[in-house]
C-alpha cells in the first residue's frame, strides 16, 4: 500500500514538472517562465524569408502574456490589434553579460515581421525594436531579397536588394545595435540616389544656457549644434556635413561629457569615436575610430566649425 501511494505521488510530481507553461496570458506569468520559452541561439545567424521557419518556433504567445511585462505601446507596435488573423511565435533568446534578447516573429497573411526585446539580467524591460518585416508577396523573388544578419555583438544588419526599372539593381544596408540610449542605427550605406531636402536639426529647440552650447557652422549643410543636457559639462549634439559637391555626406546625433574644453564621442556598440575640442569660438573635431557607418565612405568628419553669435533679443 505505502509503495503504491508513494508511486502515485511520483507520478504526480512528474506530471507537474512536464506541464507546459501558458503562454496565452489568460493566467497570470512569470517572467523567468515567459523567459524560458525562448532557446538560445548561437551567433552569428542570417535569416531571410525562405529560412525564416526554420528558426520560427511553433510556440504560440499571446497578447495577453506580452501585456503582463511591456507597456501596452509597445505590444501593440509588435502585434498591432487591427491585423486580424496574426500569430506571435518565438524565434530565440540572445544571452549577454548586461542584457538579454528575446526575439519574436509576428505571422498574418500578407507578411512576417520580426521584433527584438531587450531586458537587464533583473529582468527590468529595456526597449524593442521591429527590426524587419518580410513580405511574402516576395517570397522566392528573383527581382527582390531581403536579409537580417546578427552577429555577436550582437548588431542587427539589414540587407536589402531591389532590381528597380528606373534605378536598376539597388542595394541598401542598415545595422542597429542596443546602446545606453536604445537602439541606435549604427551602419548605413546604400547605392540609391538621396533625394534633395532640407535639413532638420532635430535638438534645435533644446536650451543653449551652458558655455559651449550654441550652433558652430560653415554654411547650412555643414554645421555643429550643441545643446544643455543635464549638468554643465554635459551636452547633447547634432553634426552633418556635406562634402565633395554633396555627394559625401555625414551625420551624427549623441551625448558628449567635457573635461575643460575638450570631449570624445563613443557609444557601445559603435565602432565610431571621434574627439572634440573647443578653442575660443572654433570647434574642432577628429575622426579616431572607424565612422563609416555615419558617412559615405569616401570623407571623414574631421573639421572645425565656427560658433554662430545668438540672435539679439528685440526689445
Amino acid at each position: 500500500m505505502r509503495y503504491l501511494s508513494n508511486l502515485l505521488i511520483l507520478l504526480a510530481f512528474f506530471g507537474c514538472a512536464e506541464s507546459k507553461t501558458d503562454l496565452s496570458g489568460n493566467t497570470p506569468l512569470k517572467i523567468n517562465d515567459f523567459n524560458a520559452a525562448f532557446k538560445n541561439i548561437e551567433l552569428p545567424i542570417r535569416i531571410n524569408d525562405t529560412n525564416l521557419a526554420a528558426y520560427t518556433d511553433t510556440l504560440e504567445i499571446g497578447r495577453k502574456a506580452l501585456e503582463q511585462f511591456l507597456p501596452d505601446s509597445v505590444v501593440n507596435a509588435i502585434a498591432p490589434k487591427q491585423i486580424k488573423n496574426a500569430s506571435l511565435f518565438t524565434v530565440g533568446k540572445i544571452e549577454k553579460e548586461a542584457e538579454y534578447y528575446l526575439l519574436l516573429n509576428n505571422k498574418d497573411v500578407k507578411k512576417q515581421t520580426v521584433s527584438v526585446l531587450v531586458f537587464s539580467k533583473k529582468n527590468i524591460f529595456l526597449d524593442y525594436k521591429n527590426l524587419t518585416e518580410f513580405d511574402l508577396t516576395h517570397k522566392g523573388s528573383q527581382f527582390y531579397g531581403k536579409t537580417l544578419m546578427i552577429n555577436k555583438e550582437p548588431t542587427f544588419l539589414l540587407e536589402e536588394n531591389k532590381l528597380d526599372p528606373a534605378q536598376g539593381l539597388t542595394n541598401e544596408k542598415q545595422g542597429w545595435a542596443y546602446t545606453e540610449q536604445g537602439f541606435r542605427l549604427i551602419y548605413k550605406d546604400a547605392n540609391i540616389k538621396p533625394e534633395q531636402k532640407a535639413i532638420l536639426n532635430p535638438i534645435d529647440t533644446l536650451p543653449t544656457l551652458n558655455i559651449f552650447s550654441g550652433d558652430y557652422a560653415r554654411d547650412k549643410k555643414n554645421f555643429i549644434a550643441l545643446r544643455d543636457f543635464g549638468n554643465a559639462n554635459k551636452y547633447q549634439f547634432f553634426l552633418h556635413f556635406e562634402k565633395k559637391e554633396g555627394t559625401c555626406v555625414g551625420e551624427l546625433k549623441g551625448l558628449l561629457n567635457f573635461n575643460k574644453n575638450q570631449a570624445t564621442y563613443s557609444e557601445k556598440g559603435d565602432p565610431c569615436t571621434i574627439q572634440f575640442t573647443i578653442t575660443g569660438n572654433i570647434i574642432k573635431i577628429k575622426e579616431d575610430g572607424n565612422c563609416g557607418n555615419h558617412r559615405n565612405m569616401t570623407c571623414y568628419f574631421n573639421d572645425s566649425y565656427d560658433k554662430k553669435r545668438k540672435p539679439k533679443l528685440k526689445k
